[in-house]
């Protein structure tokens, strides 16, 4: 029999500034439940952010000439678009969303608890930014005011990674025990949204499996779990995304291979320009250049 627990724990709402391993560590024994060797500690972005004293308050920060710009083309608070801006490497696309739900191409009022307020959310952010930052993709870089009080905005830290691997590390010190650690964050994903890992470390964040021998013993197209992401999207059962102030999670029974390694050092690189351009090209060879005609066709 094989089982995985997730164990969600509550932390105290402080305001900013924290020790974030303290924290974990008070959280945990006030619950009664102790650690053990092989545990993966998950965390959310945002405590990480407030511990590391990322948050800004919008009022204070003042829009360059190129953010202005992008707000007024966008309908955006000029003073968020710059700090989409200054926390990401690239800014890759736009997205109209309100557009798009007001066409009728996404029917979000399904989705919705309360019709008026999300009317007002789509008047305050009418399109989202697509950036890459950590040689990652995100959007709106990050930046989010959820859970937070008006005006202020948790901005990511500038590497998940090595903040994961000091909490492993103190971890070890301070109680002697080996854990994995997971820094999570949600993104928008197809009809809803989901968690992604931002960062981990003690953990080979992917299953490296491919061409292994299925129960048939024929070598399996596949195999190659992206292990750390489905951590945050179990461990985001018990963190949800409102009221919750959930945002630590123990993961206990998953198999994985231990690692000194952190989440970008670990993952295969790619070159996701050249993949495009190349799953373009072999579709026009396959399937000829009326494949392509009919392509532009639909998005018009």
């Amino acid at each position: 029999m094989s089982k995985i627990e997730i164990i969600g724990l509550r932390m105290s709402l402080y305001e900013e500034g924290c020790d974030l391993v303290k924290e974990i560590l008070t959280s945990i024994s006030g619950s009664g439940v102790e650690i053990l060797d092989g545990d993966i500690i998950v965390l959310t972005d945002k405590i990480v952010s407030k511990c590391f004293k990322k948050i800004v308050k919008i009022f204070d920060v003042k829009p360059s000439k190129k953010a202005v710009d992008l707000a007024r083309r966008t309908g955006l608070d000029p003073r968020f678009v710059e700090l989409v801006l200054r926390n990401s490497d690239d800014l890759l696309a736009v997205v109209p969303f309100k557009g798009l739900v007001e066409r009728g191409f996404i029917d979000l009022m399904s989705l919705s608890a309360d019709p008026y307020e999300t009317r007002k959310i789509l008047n305050e952010y009418p399109v989202f930014f697509i950036t890459r930052r950590e040689d990652m993709i995100w959007s709106d870089s990050g930046i989010d005011s959820s859970n937070l009080p008006p005006g202020y905005y948790a901005v990511p830290v500038e590497d998940h990674d090595e903040i994961a691997r000091s909490i492993r590390e103190e971890i070890l010190k301070t109680l002697g025990r080996k854990v994995a650690v997971v820094i999570c964050d949600t993104e928008i994903f197809l009809g809803g949204s989901i968690d992604f890992a931002r960062g981990s470390y003690g953990i080979d964040p992917v299953d490296r499996c491919f061409a292994c021998k299925d129960l048939y013993n024929k070598p399996k197209y596949g195999g190659v779990d992206m292990i750390v992401h489905e951590i945050c999207s179990a461990s985001s059962l018990v963190f949800r995304q409102t009221s919750e102030a959930v945002p630590l999670a123990i993961v206990r029974g998953v198999r994985y291979k231990e690692c000194e390694c952190g989440l970008r050092e670990a993952l295969p690189k790619t070159d996701v320009a050249k993949i495009i351009r190349e799953i373009i090209r072999e579709n026009i060879r396959v399937l000829g250049v009326r494949w392509l005609i009919n392509i532009f066709r639909r998005i018009r």
